[in-house]
């Protein structure tokens, strides 16, 4: 397919370069007349390069139309209805534009589409090219316009590729089916679900760590209890002796001057073994409470309570 230039609005040109593509579009002109389209799109084509004005806009659509490029030659008659001119004759550039708007109606009903079908695929998942022009997803399944002749339709997804050729004369409509068979790849697979955790080590490793330290809590809880019990037993035993050696010597809470230390070391015994025995039990509860609620599957640590005769204290494997 020819390619058609254009250059920017505004672009400066000097007079000898007007001049010059002036002349080049009155041999266009003349070339079109006589027939020779292909000649007479190329001069007027290269004219209207440097002199964008309406009316060589206009025979530059007239040769295209001539030559069968219907679809450029639509969009120059549009843009030959949006030039703004300021040199020139007035009155033949507005009856340029003029005369292009309706020769644009007119070539309108003339100018074929392809209508693209894809079977197999949605259009997000192809890159679809028409004569090797790459087609916007979002225009696929449209009618596309074409020019009168042969054209080729190209599917590529992934790996595979579909062509199709369909032949439109003036004023047809065709369709192009592309179909794909080949899967496309498939997705990464979903990483599989974790095991439950009491069915694998390194979530069974927290649970025991835990029934571990519970338990060791509440051997350690126990001992301790247990020890203060053994002291505010042993306390007792000695606050029983001392009681009946005062006997002799107390009457009604009044008792002899000269047992007066005898009777302080009654009274500090009997606070430490009420003391020890209360708290003893109170941390001896609490050792069987976390013993007995400890996971079941925790490691069994061991332990021992020990009582010297200034120290009491828990020894073993935790």
């Amino acid at each position: 397919m020819a390619s058609f230039a254009s250059v920017a609005a505004g672009q400066a040109v000097d007079d000898a370069s007007r001049n010059a593509a002036r002349r080049l579009a009155q041999d266009g002109v003349a070339s079109y007349s006589a027939g020779e389209y292909a000649q007479a799109t190329d001069q007027l084509e290269r004219a209207y390069v440097v002199l964008r004005v309406p009316s060589i806009a206009l025979w530059s659509a007239r040769a295209l139309a001539k030559s069968g490029h219907l679809v450029e030659a639509d969009e120059r008659y549009l843009e030959a209805t949006r030039l703004s001119f300021t040199a020139g004759d007035e009155s033949i550039q507005k009856k340029a534009q003029s005369d292009a708007r309706a020769e644009a109606d007119a070539l309108t009903p003339r100018i074929p589409t392809v209508k693209i079908e894809l079977v197999g695929s949605t259009p997000a998942e192809v890159e679809l090219r028409v004569d090797g022009a790459l087609v916007p997803s979002s225009l696929i399944r449209e009618p596309r316009p074409v020019n009168p002749g042969a054209h080729t339709v190209q599917g590529k997804r992934g790996a595979e590729l579909v062509s199709a050729t369909v032949n439109v004369d003036e004023g047809g409509r065709a369709q192009a089916t592309l179909r794909f068979t080949a899967p496309l790849p498939a997705a990464a697979a979903a990483p599989p679900e974790p095991a439950p955790a009491a069915q694998t080590p390194a979530a069974q490793a927290p649970v025991a760590r835990h029934g571990n330290t519970q338990r060791t809590a509440g051997w350690v809880s126990l001992g301790i209890g247990g020890a203060g019990l053994a002291v505010g037993g042993v306390t007792g035993i000695l606050l029983v002796s001392k009681h009946g050696a005062l006997d002799g010597y107390c009457n009604n809470g009044v008792c002899d001057p000269s047992k007066r230390s005898d009777v302080n070391s009654f009274n500090t015994l009997r606070t430490i073994s009420g003391a020890t025995l209360i708290a003893g039990a109170v941390v001896a509860g609490v050792g069987v409470t976390l013993l007995l609620t400890a996971p079941a599957n925790a490691e069994h640590p061991s332990a021992q309570a020990y009582l010297g005769v200034s120290e009491l204290g828990l020894r073993g494997r935790f």
